[in-house]
């Protein structure tokens, strides 16, 4: 597995005990001839790494370009099976349903373009399997860590009410990507947190307990535009018998276990207990 330092490929650990774990330290996935030398000829290879600051890579286009889409080339040319995680940002966000796999995209964003060229070059290299998701947190830097952390500060909380997706725990995907690991899959499949869409501000207020202030994205002005909709449609999955997690159940079991207070936290995982 790449990216193994991410909040997916610290999750994944306990699903995949003897799969080998290479984190950014390891594999430098923009360095092709590194990457031939330990990944060439490898059965499978979850492919995880990836530049996944949105503002950072619309300030630094090349740079997420060569890192989203040329490492990912770069690994499903050389290992003989490629699973690659990649994003809802990959869609414009218009659509009013949520997005199918079969859905053609239209990325806004720099860090969309890039994962979309990265999932090109992993379908044209074989019968590998993309699996976008979406909003994911776990143990590392996410939204909802920096929304508890606030909260605990004192501080005012402005949210983002008009764009709406599935937020994913990264122990609930951890499971789905192993049991996907064990099988032939392969083209996109759609894999998130199961249960009712909602929004950054909704979500915020589950985690907290307690009404925060709504804003627009206009109004919050990031630098990266962001899909206004960014729901993913999970009829494929649920069709497969892909384990999916209840989002809901596991933001209450993420605060309850003090998601937020150190680097040391690493949760649950698995179902109940995502960036």
């Amino acid at each position: 597995m790449t990216g193994a330092d991410g909040q997916v490929g610290r999750a994944l650990r306990a699903h995949l005990p003897g799969a080998v774990f290479l984190t950014r330290g390891d594999l430098d996935v923009t360095d092709q001839r590194m990457v031939r030398h330990l990944l060439g000829g490898i059965d499978l290879v979850v492919h995880c790494a990836a530049m996944t600051d949105v503002d950072g890579c619309e300030r630094d286009p090349e740079r997420a370009m060569v890192v989203n889409a040329w490492g990912a080339a770069y690994v499903a040319t050389a290992a003989d099976r490629v699973i690659q995680l990649s994003t809802d940002y990959v869609f414009d966000g218009r659509k009013d349903g949520a997005y199918m796999e079969d859905d053609p995209p239209n990325p806004q964003s720099a860090y969309g373009r890039s994962k979309l060229e990265g999932e090109r070059a992993v379908l044209e290299a074989g019968p590998n399997l993309v699996v976008r998701t979406s909003w994911v947190f776990g143990d590392g830097r996410n939204f909802l860590r920096s929304i508890l952390a606030a909260d605990r500060a004192g501080r005012p909380l402005r949210v983002v009410a008009d764009q709406r997706g599935r937020p994913t725990y990264a122990g609930d995907l951890a499971l789905a990507l192993a049991h996907l690991a064990g099988g032939d899959d392969a083209g996109i499949l759609h894999v998130a947190g199961d249960g009712e869409p909602c929004s950054w501000a909704e979500l915020a207020e589950l985690a907290v307990g307690h009404p925060v202030e709504h804003v627009t994205t206009a109004e919050w002005g990031a630098p990266a535009p962001r899909p206004a909709n960014s729901v993913l449609a999970l009829e494929r999955a649920r069709e497969r018998g892909v384990p999916l997690g209840d989002w809901r159940a596991s933001v209450r079991s993420y605060v309850e276990v003090g998601a937020g207070r150190g680097s040391c936290w690493r949760g649950a995982t698995g179902r109940g207990s995502r960036p």
